[in-house]
């Protein structure tokens, strides 16, 4: 049998079901995950609540070395080119923090943590979040250089994964694609919304 690319992608068309769940794909709201039928684990291990203060955010002049309330070892500068207009106020809250029970990848965490209203936390929440701790102090966040790993959508709406490690130097910010196939290490915090 000759393979043909045209009925294959026919084949995941057909799938996928309808074009609005083909949407939710190319949105990143509708992930696909690799199963491994023979170890069921739990992703994620819910542990607490973590509650930050609000306030005014802007990107640009919350994620800079300049910062005198959040002590950066380095920012990525995928933060400025993603997230760099956004500016808002928010309201003080708390967010929901988790514990990776096993090493997995972007798309299994986000559908461990289920519907995207919860799934993804905004940039100032994580920024506020961070301030709280802003010079390495105990708090809800990991400071013992494992990451702190949030999903937050870009000014297009395209989803990423943003994480927060502290070394002695500060804290260390990146910001990776979530169709990156690499791993996430058991230990790892995950944050998300409440509810």
């Amino acid at each position: 049998m000759r393979w043909n690319p045209i009925e294959q992608m026919q084949d995941v068309v057909n799938k996928f079901g309808t074009e609005e769940r083909i949407k939710r794909f190319q949105s990143g709201e509708l992930v696909l995950v690799e199963r491994n039928l023979t170890t069921v684990k739990p992703v994620l291990l819910f542990e607490r609540t973590a509650r930050y203060a609000g306030g005014k955010f802007v990107t640009k002049q919350s994620f800079t070395k300049d910062n005198a309330k959040v002590k950066f070892g380095y920012i990525d500068e995928r933060v400025s080119k993603l997230f760099g207009n956004v500016k808002e106020d928010v309201p003080a809250g708390e967010l929901a923090v988790h514990t990776l029970m096993c090493g997995v990848n972007d798309p299994e965490i986000m559908v461990a943590l289920g519907p995207q209203a919860k799934r993804f936390t905004k940039l100032g929440q994580f920024y506020m979040t961070l301030e709280l701790q802003g010079l390495g102090q105990e708090g809800s966040l990991l400071v013992n250089g494992y990451a702190n790993i949030a999903y937050i959508l870009d000014e297009n709406g395209a989803p990423w994964a943003v994480d927060a490690h502290w070394y002695s130097d500060g804290w260390y910010v990146g910001v990776y694609s979530v169709a990156c196939r690499g791993t996430w290490s058991a230990g790892c915090q995950v944050l998300s919304q409440v509810a």
